[in-house]
């Protein structure tokens, strides 16, 4: 009983590294997939970039509303928007203090603000501050989405641990195995 748990385990690790290798792979594979599927259940809808148009929400909760346009666009730099209820009532809107931002190869979308939507039904959103159209407005779009940000952050600390830990596996097994003789 001289010997450490640390200096077992490294002594073993051929045999245990492998399934500790495969589990943190289908985990980081399973966390992965999951990120995937959140961020598309939490979508709802999006609208072309317009002054004013009338959106419909089917059940009420919160929703944020998110710009989304070609990378380094400046279109909504000047926007302020205005949520009314079919009775002409202004839904209040909240800056979202921890932007989500997600980007591709071309677009990005950043989350701008979050509004309690009391009841569904018609609703008119109003865009002030946009001037006059452009071209290439129809490469921008505002998003509606429910929130998803806590369970994004659960999932990204998930990958980066599992990440860890497959990466982990993996370098003292094939240490284990160089020390074993066992490589070329």
């Amino acid at each position: 009983m001289s010997q450490s748990v640390f200096t077992t385990v490294y002594r073993y690790w051929n045999w245990i590294g492998i399934p500790v290798l495969l589990v943190a792979a289908v985990v980081l594979w399973l966390t992965i997939t999951d990120l995937i599927a959140v961020v598309k259940r939490s979508y709802l809808f999006s609208v072309p970039l317009a002054s004013r148009q009338d959106i419909q929400f089917a059940e009420p909760g919160r929703v944020t509303l998110s710009m989304e346009g070609p990378r380094f666009t400046t279109r909504f730099g000047n926007a302020n928007f205005e949520l009314r209820d079919a009775a002409g009532v202004v839904v209040a809107g909240r800056p979202s203090l921890m932007r989500l931002r997600s980007s591709g190869m071309t677009t990005v979308r950043m989350e701008l603000l979050s509004f309690d939507i009391p009841r569904p039904g018609r609703y008119t959103l109003d865009i002030t501050g946009l001037g006059e159209p452009r071209e290439g407005d129809d490469k921008h779009a505002v998003v509606f989405q429910r929130p998803a940000l806590a369970p994004i952050i659960i999932h990204v600390v998930g990958i980066v641990l599992s990440a860890g830990l497959f990466i982990t596996s993996l370098v003292f097994f094939i240490l284990r195995l160089n020390e074993a003789g066992w490589s070329s």
